[in-house]
């Protein structure tokens, strides 16, 4: 039964004792390797080592055997007629396909990623295994319910993956971004975001083809320490004005899904995009304005406002002071010394366990926020990333006033 394999998955991510088996993880299907990929951000709840093993799940990945008859069977007639060659071997591999470097009889130089036809089939029938799985659970535990919203998570899993699968949507939600960048370009500083080119006519909802990038991902350059301070905060910087001014934006920017190039980012795998509303939106703004210049009293005031169902009176009052107490010695630390991931979500936590209601929305922002402050940690981990902050804080309350 899939439940004890659930058990199992769970049992690995929370071990103490050892990391969790990534190969086994992988064997048991798409599922299990998004809840993965979701726990690895969850560094309230997880030691950095287990997060920063799971992580490797973003880029690690079996690729499959493909001759050249099997890549013939798969892609359409119409791609084949005009393709020159392929290489059989992947120059990347993810969790729902792979990708190959090809030339096309016109002399363009292509990335074709395609996946398995029977993949979304068989993931929809593991999330309603999973969805069972956890209202069992937490007929047992409602406090999972209250304080890690499993439901949520797992909806949420749902919805990206299943754009995910129909890879019209990357196309579909690269131009959304694009639009938003040529709509303020003028008001606001894009010049070093690019997206990929996509060759609509020889894609189809299980093959995309787009121009293929030069360049490293941005995972591999933290890694090789190849990127500097300031291009690392430039992510935040132009990804924070999709988050905060225009509540639109890559729902899935892990560093595997940017490519640099000569000082240029381009951003791929946009089959999810994720919205939130206008009070998540500004409420989120003015929390980071507020954590920026460490004023804790404020924070507790705007994540209040922020909430769908906020509280009042003596509950108000316990909050403040627990906030106060969690930030305590917050100010001026490195990312390494305390993480703004954890300190977030520690203070998400104390609001649900406060009284406070936050919408589904709030999860998604979180979670870039996540892949933003880990981008961080790998590669400046002495930086004080608050005080860096406070510049686009400023270029966003700018930007505020011309949008």
């Amino acid at each position: 039964m899939r439940f004890f394999a659930f058990i199992k998955l769970f049992n690995m991510i929370f071990s103490k004792k050892k990391l969790p088996d990534l190969d086994w993880i992988q064997k048991q299907g798409l599922l299990f390797i998004k809840i993965a990929q979701t726990f690895a951000l969850r560094i309230d709840f997880l030691s950095p080592e287990a997060t920063i093993h799971l992580q490797k799940l973003f880029n690690k990945a079996n690729p499959k055997k493909v001759t050249s008859e099997s890549l013939i069977s798969i892609l359409p007639k119409k791609l084949n007629n005009v393709i020159k060659n392929i290489n059989k071997e992947p120059i990347g591999v993810a969790s729902v396909g792979q990708v190959h470097k090809a030339e096309l009889i016109d002399g363009r130089v292509v990335a074709v990623k395609f996946i398995k036809t029977d993949v979304e089939d068989s993931f929809k029938r593991e999330v309603k295994s999973f969805r069972r799985f956890i209202k069992f659970i937490t007929f047992f535990y409602p406090k999972l319910h209250k304080v890690a919203d499993p439901l949520g998570v797992l909806e949420h899993i749902e919805e990206y993956t299943i754009a995910e699968l129909d890879l019209r949507n990357e196309i579909k939600h690269s131009k959304i971004l694009q639009n938003i960048k040529k709509k303020y370009e003028n008001k606001f500083d894009f010049s070093t975001l690019n997206f990929p080119e996509y060759d609509e006519n020889l894609s189809t909802k299980n093959v995309l083809v787009s121009s293929f990038i030069e360049g490293t991902s941005v995972d591999a350059c933290l890694r090789e320490k190849k990127l500097s301070e300031d291009k690392m905060l430039d992510i935040f910087r132009w990804h924070g004005f999709y988050m905060f001014i225009v509540g639109t934006f890559h729902g899935d920017i892990h560093p595997g899904n940017i490519i640099y190039n000569n000082g240029k980012f381009t951003l791929i795998d946009t089959g999810a995009i994720s919205t939130v509303s206008k009070r998540i939106q500004q409420g989120l703004f003015e929390f980071m304005k507020a954590l920026s210049q460490y004023d804790y009293v404020e924070c507790a005031l705007k994540l209040n406002q922020m909430a769908a169902v906020s509280i009042s009176g003596e509950k108000y009052e316990r909050f403040e002071k627990k906030i106060l107490e969690l930030y305590s010695d917050f100010t001026d630390t490195t990312v390494t010394e305390k993480s703004l991931t954890k300190q977030m979500m520690y203070t998400i936590r104390l609001g649900v366990l406060s009284g406070m209601t936050f919408e589904k929305g709030m999860f998604p922002i979180i979670k870039s926020l996540m892949y933003l402050d880990g981008v961080v940690l790998q590669g400046a981990p002495d930086m004080i990333l608050m005080k860096e902050m406070r510049k686009y804080i400023k270029s966003f309350e700018e930007a505020k006033e011309n949008v």
